[in-house]
């Protein structure tokens, strides 16, 4: 089994290499990341991970202003919506974005963003957001605002799953990374259409699904290497900020060694998805 890359940095500069698949599942991801490429690689690794076989597209916004990201590179070595218009794809994951801070509506691609996510749901069988994509996509889909929190969530949270769900086989309780500054909030009672997959006790929901699976609102990461929340963190103690270390992550007190407990229900998670998007 294998996961190729039709296009993006990593095939650009051959760190990643495709092999003969046959009839693979056709997915799109929108990289919102400013680590492009070490976000292409842990989306890559974690379907190929899957054992199912994929081709991976990745699309950018082109309404967007790159600060950390030479623009003309991204435009050559990724597709924008107007040159896949006319194509569908099995799935879309639209990841994080360092932006969650700002109002949707400040945020330069969100028209963009909108026009995306509608066009998804004519071109795609099943969207998948993750961390401020799903904030965003709670937002658009059914006016659920976000809220700014006393502290910054940082760290690996286990949820519970709450309903029967195809997306959960096999995973009743799931572990994802966490890295936000804010949270959903949730009404009394949820807008008609939305239910909670997986639940936790201390923080909001991790995952949320609404038409029938169609429209997934993943919280966290379940995509983060082992390293990602050490570099995070270690990053931002070089820069002087105030930050503790990641909860549920470290094994020790001297912040060493890394517990990687999110990998095989990440790698369930997704395999879950793919196998969803078949017929």
């Amino acid at each position: 089994m294998a996961v190729n890359a039709r296009n993006g940095l990593l095939k650009l500069t051959s760190r990643w290499n495709n092999e003969a698949v046959i009839n693979p599942k056709e997915i799109l991801i929108l990289n919102l990341m400013p680590t492009k490429e070490a976000t292409e690689w842990q989306f890559l690794q974690r379907l190929r991970e899957t054992q199912i076989d994929c081709t991976v597209t990745f699309l950018y916004p082109a309404t967007h202003r790159f600060r950390h990201t030479s623009s003309k590179i991204i435009k050559q070595h990724y597709v924008c919506l107007d040159q896949i218009r006319q194509r569908c794809f099995d799935g879309l994951i639209i990841t994080g974005a360092p932006v969650e801070c700002l109002p949707f509506e400040a945020v330069d691609y969100w028209d963009e963003f909108k026009q995306i996510v509608e066009w998804a749901h004519d071109h795609v069988k099943s969207i998948i957001y993750e961390c401020w994509a799903a904030q965003a996509g709670l937002w658009n889909d059914f006016g659920l605002s976000k809220q700014k929190m006393s502290h910054k969530l940082f760290g690996v949270y286990q949820g519970t799953a709450s309903c029967d769900s195809a997306l959960l086989k096999d995973l009743n309780t799931i572990k994802i990374p966490q890295s936000r500054h804010t949270k959903i909030e949730l009404p009394k009672q949820l807008p008609a259409g939305l239910k909670i997959l997986a639940a936790n006790q201390t923080i909001d929901p991790l995952i949320y699904q609404a038409d029938e699976g169609h429209s997934i609102y993943i919280t966290g990461h379940p995509e983060y290497s082992a390293d990602t929340l050490d570099n995070e963190y270690r990053r931002d103690q070089q820069k002087g900020m105030a930050i503790q270390p990641p909860k549920n992550y470290y094994v020790d007190q001297n912040h060493q060694d890394i517990d990687y407990s999110w990998r095989q229900p990440g790698i369930q998670l997704y395999r879950n998805w793919l196998n969803g998007l078949a017929g």
